[in-house]
């Protein structure tokens, strides 16, 4: 039996002999460290449910903003259309300007707030309305 066996090797101990230890079986040791390992198991365990918890409210939240962005961009496209429209309504007389599509989005414009672009939008069509009115009146 091993319960007498002391871990600290005799020359570590001066000669005076093992120190005195609490004899402990080799079953009960094993018990010891089973437990001590699902113990630390379980907490990993918790500490993964923890952290699948936080990246699948991480993930909805993500989602959410993705589905606000689509619907953002439709709004948008949409908003582009009905001026384009409005454009092509107002300069319809005007024999010298030729219309086309509705020209693609320009990607070098530095990323800002969708408002400024939308009050831009909104800027140029009255620009526009306003200088067509006006030589309507000098005609």
């Amino acid at each position: 039996m091993i319960s007498h066996a002391s871990v600290v090797p005799a020359q570590r101990t001066g000669g005076h002999g093992a120190p005195e230890v609490e004899a402990v079986s080799a079953i009960e040791r094993y018990r010891e460290v089973v437990a001590l390992a699902g113990e630390s198991a379980e907490r990993l365990r918790a500490a993964d449910r923890a952290r699948v918890r936080q990246l699948l409210e991480r993930l909805a939240e993500s989602q959410d903003r993705m589905a606000e962005v689509i619907d953002q961009e439709k709004l948008v496209k949409q908003v582009v259309a009905e001026h384009w429209e409005a454009v092509v309504g107002l300069l319809w007389d005007e024999r010298w300007f030729t219309m086309t599509t509705v020209p693609r989005p320009d990607e070098s414009v530095p990323p800002r707030d969708q408002r400024e672009y939308d009050t831009a939008l909104d800027l140029a069509f009255r620009a526009l309305e306003e200088s067509l009115q006006k030589r309507a009146l000098f005609r």
